[in-house]
């Protein structure tokens, strides 16, 4: 008797431990499942949080970019003015400003610094239809030009090897008025200096008449 009962105690008592068992196992899975669904949610969030900030980091670079962008047009559209075409007094204080421009900025403003257009040129055959401008002294203190399209043909009186002014000769070259223009007559600020020659030089028949 007191052997089956014995038996029977022993039974159970493996019995229990058997279930304590599975049940620890079935808890332990469903631990080591749950974290491990909760690290698979962390990385996603993660990685759902890097591709966010790479998207908002890439929008900024782009808007950034697009911003340089812009202002470098802006400049460059500031730098490359298109200057205004010149009448023919304009080109000839342009090219004063290009060949002589040191003699030009002396005398302007006096009497006797003048202007000439081609139509009143009184001059011989070597400057028939050439403009002049003028500091009324002797042959190389005219600069005598001629305005055709896109190009400034000038006739300056050079004195011979000696430096005899009566033995010297006429020297002709060519320049591009576009050329002129982009040098002198561009910005506002050059305009304006320009503009200012232009309305100190004095017509050479007004000076004539009164002289």
């Amino acid at each position: 008797m007191n052997k089956k009962i014995l038996s029977g105690t022993i039974v159970l008592l493996s019995c229990g431990l058997l279930a304590g068992c599975g049940s620890s196992k079935s808890t332990s899975s469903s631990a080591s499942s749950s974290e491990s669904t909760t690290q698979t949610s962390t990385q996603k969030r993660s990685s759902t949080s890097k591709k966010s900030s790479s998207a908002k980091s890439t929008s900024s670079s782009e808007a950034s970019q697009s911003t340089s962008s812009i202002s470098d047009s802006s400049t460059k559209t500031s730098s490359t003015a298109t200057p205004a075409k010149v009448d023919d007094k304009t080109a000839g204080i342009l090219l004063l400003l290009l060949v002589e421009p040191n003699w030009m900025k002396q005398y302007i403003g006096s009497d006797f610094f003048c202007y000439s257009p081609a139509g009143e040129n009184p001059g011989g055959s070597d400057t028939a239809g050439y403009s002049y401008i003028t500091a009324n002294g002797d042959p190389s203190s005219f600069v005598y030009y001629k305005v055709d399209g896109e190009n400034v043909t000038y006739k300056m009186w050079v004195p011979s090897a000696s430096g005899d002014v009566a033995g010297g000769h006429f020297e002709t070259k060519t320049v591009s008025l576009t050329t002129l223009e982009n040098d002198y007559y561009v910005t506002q600020s050059q305009k304006n200096e320009v503009d200012g020659y232009v309305h100190q030089l004095n017509r050479e028949s007004d000076y004539l008449a009164n002289h």
